[in-house]
């Protein structure tokens, strides 16, 4: 109505703010997300917002190891690899500079 978005990206923008009440809020008014909105969460170091997105079936990507690695979330990180993201030999390489990142 005022000219905000109410798509995908409205989700990710908050996720990757940190903002749960607003994602809470706009997934019980319908707005819809897809794995950009794990991807954006992990991007800005949101560890909580991503596991509440998993624990509500939100879909995720190498995208999201990838955000996670390049912005230096290491936390983020390892709790994605713990719950079975994917990733790809890129972001292996980034997780390998990580002082103290082992995969298990």
């Amino acid at each position: 109505e005022n000219g905000c978005p109410w798509n995908e990206e409205a989700c990710a923008l908050a996720a990757i703010g940190g903002r749960l009440k607003v994602l809470k809020w706009a997934r019980a008014n319908g707005c819809p997300w897809d794995e950009d909105t794990c991807t954006y969460a992990a991007r800005g170091g949101q560890l909580e917002v991503l596991k509440w997105l998993r624990e509500n079936g939100c879909p995720w990507s190498v995208g999201t190891c990838a955000a996670a690695a390049d912005g230096g979330h290491l936390d983020v990180l390892k709790w994605a690899r713990e719950n079975g993201a994917p990733w790809d030999e890129h972001t292996r390489r980034i997780a390998a500079s990580f002082e103290g990142y082992v995969e298990a």
